[in-house]
């Protein structure tokens, strides 16, 4: 009787898996070449994810925690989003002992949220000051792969203002937004703005 009711998801309206498959197809090459980077990157490692759309930063992790290449590999993501954040590796630091770390797997996180405290113009973020300066002391207390995830401008910022640390780069992917995924942001946009009116 009640067959036409649909599923409800988590994710409110949005149905992840819906958009991965457009995303995936959108950045083939470039998904494959960080499969290949997650695979073989160990101890510290450092990998520049460039993504402008958030929602699509959302639907990597989730590829990346469910694909079967990735089986052996345990993500941790770490969101950073306070505009005020300058010591980016004490924060690290201080979340790296409380990881459940599963057996025979390696740890690789996964940090987003730092275009807030790089922002979008000023000279010399204080968290990029910190960063290219203590980047001797990551070998030493991060011992993992690290992959960070921002958009176009702040990964600019980084290389200019961090550019110590920017050359200890293994590798840069840079991903490509869906039309499904704008067009399902402006949608969201325009009914949350209908909400607010109502």
């Amino acid at each position: 009787m009640n067959s036409s009711r649909k599923p409800s998801h988590p994710h409110s309206q949005r149905n992840l898996s819906s958009e991965i498959g457009p995303f995936i197809a959108l950045n083939q090459e470039v998904f494959a070449e960080l499969l290949t980077f997650v695979d073989f990157a160990e101890k510290f490692t450092i990998g520049f994810v460039e993504i402008n759309f958030p929602p699509d930063a959302e639907i990597l992790v989730e590829v990346l925690k469910t694909n079967p290449e990735c089986g052996d590999i345990q993500f941790v993501n770490m969101s950073f989003s306070d505009a005020n954040l300058r010591f980016i590796r004490d924060e690290i630091v201080k979340i790296l002992p409380t990881i459940e770390i599963e057996l025979n797997k390696k740890l690789i996180l996964i940090v987003q949220g730092l275009e807030k405290s790089i922002g979008v113009y000023g000279d010399y973020p204080p968290v990029l000051q910190d960063l290219n300066f203590v980047r001797d002391a990551y070998k030493r207390t991060v011992p993992h792969p690290i992959l960070f995830i921002m958009p176009d401008y702040a990964l600019t910022r980084l290389a200019k203002f961090a550019p110590d640390f920017w050359a200890w780069q293994s590798g840069m992917f840079r991903f490509q937004t869906p039309q499904i995924t704008k067009d399902y942001a402006i949608n969201e946009a325009q009914n949350t703005e209908r909400i607010i009116d109502r």
